[in-house]
């Protein structure tokens, strides 16, 4: 008992210096910024903020790890996989690898809290809650990555259209297809300017015009991006003229797109009761909770508590998913 109080005083400590620490930053910060409006500007200083430094010191770590991680052939496999979600501003920082290098300090840095919070309970952890939080840990960055890489390629779907257009509006002035691109890549916004750079980059690499489209057909996953890639590579095979294969694309994707606006207007019922009947077993468990706290406590102290849990997730998953295909509208 005495040695977790010990840990307990050590950690509110730390926690205590950290805080002050992150304060006199910030108000340093605001001083410097309000202060800034009413000097002349400093002469430049190159010295790193300690926040600077910390991320330095990180990806130093990072970097020194790929050498670790790429001795073992099956996280070298699993990390291709990473290869969309490096941005072209960032190509030359970072590697694939380096992703599973951030699992494992997430899933490490899982530990280390559920740990700490289990001090200050006085309760020790078992070894299936500690694999629990390290999964957590170790799969909350492909998350992330999941749900932004479909946002992203969302924005990519709206704005495919528009590089369409000013791609075919090039070929029309007498440009080639590397300039197009470059065009392309410095009017649209992000993130499609980003795969745009991408290809700009690759076909300047000497790759032909249907392998680089294959690529960026590959990246984004859409069906729009496959039928352009599909085009040019027949024409590439074929001949032909450029200007009205991309005019015949162009008609095609604002079709597409009229389309799918009339389908979002039909199905906006059927999405609001999706979303409705989903909230609504969330909504009851709440209730439950607030009305007593501790209804739900047996779950969290055991391990058939966690396996239910588990269960209860996974029939919830499966349970929104069965919804949003029987109430989906198909064209």
């Amino acid at each position: 008992m005495n040695i977790i109080v010990f840990l307990q005083i050590i950690i509110v400590i730390t926690l205590f210096i950290f805080i002050i620490l992150l304060l006199r930053q910030s108000i340093a910060n605001r001083k410097a910024r309000r202060i800034g409006y009413y000097s002349l500007d400093p002469i430049n200083n190159n010295a790193l903020s300690f926040s600077d430094k910390l991320v330095t010191k990180y990806l130093n770590f990072v970097k020194n790890m790929r050498h670790v991680i790429k001795k073992v052939e099956y996280l070298e496999r699993r990390s291709k996989g990473y290869e969309k979600y490096i941005k072209y501003k960032n190509r030359d920082k970072i590697i694939a690898i380096d992703f599973i290098t951030n699992k494992f300090v997430i899933a490490a840095i899982f530990v280390m809290l559920a740990i700490f919070s289990q001090v200050f309970a006085m309760k020790t952890l078992s070894l299936f809650a500690l694999i629990i939080n390290y999964l957590i840990g170790y799969y909350l960055l492909d998350i992330y990555l999941f749900f932004d890489y479909r946002k992203q390629t969302k924005l990519i779907e709206n704005e495919l259209l528009r590089s369409v257009i000013i791609m075919n509006n090039a070929f029309k002035s007498g440009k080639s297809t590397l300039q197009a691109l470059k065009i392309a890549s410095d009017s649209l916004p992000e993130p499609i300017s980003d795969e745009f750079k991408k290809m700009y980059l690759d076909m300047k690499y000497g790759l032909s015009v249907d392998t680089v489209f294959e690529r960026f057909a590959k990246r984004v996953n859409l069906e729009e991006a496959v039928y352009l890639s599909s085009s040019l590579t027949i024409l590439n095979r074929t001949g032909g003229n450029i200007v009205e294969v991309f005019s015949s694309i162009e008609r095609t994707l604002f079709d597409k797109k009229k389309l799918n606006e009339e389908l979002k207007n039909i199905s906006a019922a059927p999405n609001m009761v999706v979303k409705v009947l989903c909230i609504i077993p969330i909504v009851f468990v709440l209730l439950i909770y607030i009305l007593n706290p501790g209804y739900f406590a047996p779950l969290f102290e055991s391990t058939l508590g966690y396996i239910i849990i588990a269960i209860v997730v996974i029939m919830f998953i499966i349970y929104a998913l069965l919804l949003k295909r029987v109430l989906k509208i198909e064209v």
